[in-house]
């Protein structure tokens, strides 16, 4: 842990006014302050680069919108010891400069990915009831269908794709329902799939063949796992699978999957991310019966947001008492966040 000047470090908070109050609020904002000494209130990063005591700033506070923190951009800030990033990934935020000077970076992504499990729960419970298609069967045929092609929410068989954070959290409510969750991870061990009660699958053709209901968490690396997911793994899906997409759209090869939906009216798709965000109207996704398009509303939107402020809250306090905070991230571990 990098050494703070002070019980009371001083902090550079970068946030827009409307994100700062999503995230924070006015009690939370003000835990933070006792927490520690803010001496950069910057709605921008651009604020901060020309801040007067941006030289003096020990701890960053951020979230989504911050600009990367290059080398040129580190230059200004010399005293920084600690980043609290009130968002998931940190990716787009960290560079190789940052690790190189030690500084210690913390991730909200333990409550950002709360929502996300809740959704893909929910999603997974409507599809095994057979909702998503069964409420177009109703308006479309003016009555009500057999509920013989219905699986049911017990003991089904549900696949996940990637077993981080995320995943770890879906499998969890996925016990409520005797689910027997099976998961594909290349980075996760035994040990952890264990601990879980999660079974792990040889491969993706594996997970895909045995999958009811089939979640994708797996990060958008450029050059690993672009079109992971392929036209030949999507056709292996069971009958009457239901695919669900919350990481990023570019992680399915959406040419294929639209394909494979036409050929196949007995899959159903949930998407909250697509590959080009928004859609082009001429999108071949929109008029597909067997999809449902949410736009990002699996994510943490609104009030869900002050969990990852009450967690920065909490990780400055305990920097603040010369503590190691309980969520940082390693430079290898950042590479394989979602």
């Amino acid at each position: 842990m990098p050494a703070i000047r002070s019980p009371r470090p001083r902090a550079a908070v970068v946030l827009d006014p409307a994100l700062k109050h999503d995230v924070f609020g006015a009690t939370t904002w003000a835990e933070l302050t006792e927490a520690v000494d803010v001496v950069a209130d910057c709605a921008d990063g651009h604020a901060l680069s020309v801040h007067p005591r941006r030289g003096e700033v020990e701890v960053l506070v951020s979230s989504w919108g911050m600009p990367r923190l290059t080398e040129d951009v580190l230059a200004e800030l010399p005293a920084l010891r600690v980043v609290a990033h009130a968002a998931g990934s940190i990716r787009k935020l960290v560079s190789d400069a940052v690790w190189s000077r030690g500084i210690v970076v913390v991730s909200a992504a333990e409550a950002n990915n709360e929502p996300v499990a809740e959704y893909v729960y929910a999603q997974t419970v409507l599809a095994l009831k057979n909702v998503h298609r069964r409420a177009q069967r109703i308006k479309a045929e003016l009555g009500l269908p057999p509920l013989d092609d219905t699986p049911g929410i017990y003991g089904q068989t549900i696949g996940l794709v990637s077993f981080g954070s995320t995943g770890r959290k879906v499998a969890e409510r996925l016990h409520r329902i005797s689910a027997d969750v099976v998961a594909w991870d290349p980075h996760v061990s035994a040990d952890t799939f264990a601990r879980s009660n999660v079974a792990m699958a040889a491969d993706l053709k594996d997970l895909f063949a045995r999958s009811t209901v089939l979640s994708v968490h797996t990060p958008l690396i450029p050059g690993q796992t672009e079109r992971l997911i392929t036209g030949d793994l999507l056709r292996l899906l069971p009958q009457g699978a239901t695919l669900i997409n919350t990481a990023r759209g570019a992680i399915i090869d959406e040419d294929a999957l639209v394909d494979v939906l036409r050929e196949r009216p007995d899959m159903y798709a949930v998407l909250d991310v697509t590959t080009h965000e928004p859609l082009p109207a001429s999108s071949p996704l929109y008029p597909l019966a067997n999809v449902m398009l949410t736009g990002h509303v699996a994510g943490t939107v609104s009030s869900e947001r002050r969990a990852m402020g009450r967690l920065v809250v909490e990780e400055l306090r305990r920097v603040s008492q010369g503590a190691a905070p309980l969520h940082a991230v390693s430079a290898n571990a950042a590479l394989l966040r979602a």
